[in-house]
């Protein structure tokens, strides 16, 4: 029983560094101290050696951490980046000890510079979305300013670009810190739909036939399969715009803005 008593007051008087290690648990700070503090800095932040590297000095963790999913982390741990000094670690480290590392990371905050996402939005992103996001340039770019992507994604898009369309890849052209920034100056740039105009127009152009959005019936090929809650928003974009009830609602449809329509479809929702 004495044993037991004196065990027991061990490992409680153990730090807390030394029983997470008797537990098995890899701690994510030292291994990552060991395999990426060399160019990332301790704290995410590029060391001296990192900035020399080439033909691309090493990435900032920090401005990453919040904004980068856990599966990227883990992909650019496991196997690199080619063309970079990102080496694989798969031979090094093991996929507990990978996760370990991806929970450090996370641990490191950043705080987007939005003066400096505008600079770097209008040097890099204007001649294809508009200086005011909209992408009414005729290069059939991504209107950002009704795209519903959350900040993972645009970080995602501006790292990796878009398969078949313009939209290249920036991860060399851009620091993480730019990223960063510009990500968030386009969330700044998100329309905010609203609801009271919205349900202004529907009273005014719409409820003469439809009493609430809730009877709003689909016509046409599959609509015995879909209701409004089964229409993209560009999907129901088009049927208000151009649907067979334009005629009948007058010039309130025909004259709305693009800003109206998107109240307008937010009460309908809503």
């Amino acid at each position: 029983m004495l044993k037991k008593i004196l065990v027991t007051a061990a490992l409680i008087a153990l730090p807390f560094g030394a029983a997470q290690a008797s537990s098995g648990v890899p701690n994510g700070k030292n291994i990552y101290a060991k395999n990426c503090a060399s160019c990332h800095g301790i704290d995410g932040t590029v060391s001296k050696f990192g900035k020399d590297l080439k033909p691309f000095q090493a990435r900032n963790h920090r401005a990453i951490a919040q904004v980068v999913s856990r599966n990227e982390m883990r992909r650019i741990i496991t196997y690199g980046v080619r063309g970079t000094g990102m080496r694989a670690k798969k031979y090094a480290l093991d996929p507990l000890e990978i996760e370990a590392v991806i929970d450090y990371i996370q641990t490191f905050d950043y705080t987007p510079n939005l003066a400096n996402g505008k600079k770097r939005f209008e040097q890099v992103c204007i001649s294809c979305h508009g200086v005011d996001g909209r992408s009414q340039t005729g290069l059939g770019a991504a209107n950002l300013v009704y795209s519903k992507l959350d900040l993972e994604d645009i970080v995602h898009t501006m790292r990796h670009g878009r398969s078949g369309t313009l939209m290249k890849a920036n991860e060399h052209q851009l620091s993480n810190m730019d990223i960063n920034d510009v990500a968030h100056h386009v969330l700044s740039l998100r329309y905010k739909a609203d609801l009271k105009h919205g349900q202004n127009i529907f009273a005014k152009s719409c409820k003469s036939c439809h009493a609430t959005p809730r009877d709003i019936k689909l016509i046409g090929n599959a609509a015995q399969k879909r209701s409004i809650s089964d229409l993209t928003d560009q999907l129901l974009d088009l049927r208000i715009r151009h649907g067979r009830h334009v005629k009948r609602a007058g010039k309130g449809i025909k004259n709305l803005s693009p800003d109206d329509v998107k109240d307008l479809i937010a009460f309908i929702r809503e």
